[in-house]
């Protein structure tokens, strides 16, 4: 697999590109996509977050853009500034040394200064619905030489409302265009849209029974309100993490977390939706520096974020949505790397965590704050032993033999209880038909005298 990308006629700068950024082999998404892609055809991949699908659609990419045409050939739409910014990044890394200019648009950025740069063709837009739209109405740039689509993160686009400004753009790109979608989960409403736009599609799904990459190991632990955040230093002190995230349910409850833990000595900062995009971007570029050590977040750093290196997530409150799960534990064990996911909870949040592994069919394994393994009996695993259970004494046939292996099965429920009463009838009987006998012998003998 190592000559992957040689096979499969991948640019040899894209190749040396990908080399340096310590990309060799594919990922299971880019191996299925990549292929498609470049024979043109339309791609709705699902995979879980962590797995690779932003490099799925820009090596491609890389491929369909003319460096001799100074008009944009390839529009990327993201749901976050963040996400369009880093694959920006990732973007520039790939197509090192390939005269291709590419820029992110999104908000919290100066207009002007994209506007400008706009003005020097870029090839390739990387943003934000909101902003994209902007500088289309004031006229700074035009979508009718996209031949090349991209919809990241699908699944937030919609859940964020977003939809409806990201299809306003993409009625504007030439009708001939290449489409892909991605996102981590798939619902009707994506395959709906996914029909609207794709034309042939090639529907890629990642491990659909496992929507946490296997390198993550999931941890649970029982807590209580007044000493979640005791806990959470302990774990930080025992761990002693290189980077690690911490979710929140909350922006009001992130500031608090960072609060106390800052008032600790932990090198710690916050990320909130509530940030200016300024002091989101220099926090965020701190902590992929490892400036800083812990991140507390709410959910908007759930999504998208690619940093490398971090090596503990820690669900300080559990999801209320099994898919915000996914999102959160994804930023760990990324590209094949080990992560650790530990959630905290309480006896009052125990059917939260019930819900996510009945919706994700995990078990998560319980320890102490210590690390000790404390034994689980989860509804999940007791279904699971069931089902097995049931599997195994099942009848092989359903015919003639039927009966037969009825009568051969382990009596259960009202069957017990009909062969229970059976046989104290059959006592009672015997019981009786001794009395009897004693009686007769007793009155033979009596005769007798």
């Amino acid at each position: 697999m190592n000559d992957f990308f040689e096979q499969i006629k991948i640019l040899p700068r894209v190749r040396e590109n990908l080399k340096k950024m310590g990309i060799r082999t594919p990922m299971p998404v880019q191996q299925q996509a990549i292929p498609s892609l470049l024979k043109g055809r339309d791609v709705l991949a699902r995979a879980q977050t962590g797995t690779g699908k932003t490099l799925a659609f820009l090596i491609p990419l890389s491929q369909k853009v003319d460096p001799g045409k100074a008009y944009v050939q390839a529009l990327v739409i993201t749901p976050t500034r963040e996400l369009a910014q880093q694959t920006n990044e990732v973007m520039k890394q790939v197509l090192e040394g390939l005269d291709i200019k590419t820029l992110a648009v999104t908000g919290g950025r100066d207009f002007e200064a994209q506007k400008n740069k706009m003005a020097g063709k870029a090839q390739v837009l990387i943003g934000t619905p909101g902003r994209l739209l902007d500088h289309i109405r004031k006229g700074n740039t035009d979508l009718g030489g996209v031949n090349f689509l991209v919809l990241d993160e699908v699944d937030e686009m919609l859940a964020q409302g977003f939809m409806d400004d990201a299809l306003q753009l993409i009625a504007l790109t030439g009708s001939a265009r290449q489409t892909m979608l991605c996102s981590a989960t798939v619902s009707e409403e994506i395959n709906k849209l996914a029909r609207a736009l794709t034309t042939n599609c090639h529907i890629i799904d990642i491990d659909p029974e496992e929507a946490v990459v296997r390198t993550i190991r999931q941890i649970c632990i029982k807590t209580t309100e007044e000493n979640r955040a005791k806990v959470l230093m302990h774990l930080i002190d025992r761990l002693n993490p290189y980077l690690m995230l911490v979710f929140c349910i909350s922006k009001e409850r992130a500031r608090e977390v960072d609060t106390l833990l800052g008032e600790h000595g932990y090198n710690t900062a916050v990320l909130t939706g509530d940030m200016s995009a300024v002091k989101r971007k220099t926090v965020m570029k701190q902590f992929r520096d490892a400036k800083i050590q812990i991140l507390v977040a709410s959910d908007i750093a759930a999504r998208g974020l690619d940093v490398e290196g971090v090596t503990h997530v820690i669900n300080y409150d559990v999801p209320h949505d099994a898919n915000w799960y996914v999102h959160r534990v994804g930023r760990t064990g990324r590209a094949g790397r080990d992560g650790i996911a530990i959630t905290l909870y309480t006896p009052e949040e125990l059917s939260w965590l019930h819900n996510v592994e009945k919706k994700l069919g995990v078990t998560l394994e319980k320890q102490t704050v210590n690390g000790r393994p404390i034994v689980r009996r989860t509804r999940i695993a007791a279904a699971r032993r069931r089902e097995a259970e049931q599997k195994k004494d099942a009848p092989k046939s359903r015919g003639r033999n039927s009966v037969a292996d009825k009568r051969h099965a382990p009596k259960t429920g009202s069957n017990r209880r009909q062969i229970s009463r059976q046989a104290a009838r059959e006592v009672s009987m015997a019981l009786k038909e001794k009395a009897k006998k004693a009686k007769a012998k007793t009155a033979k003998k009596g005769g007798k005298a």
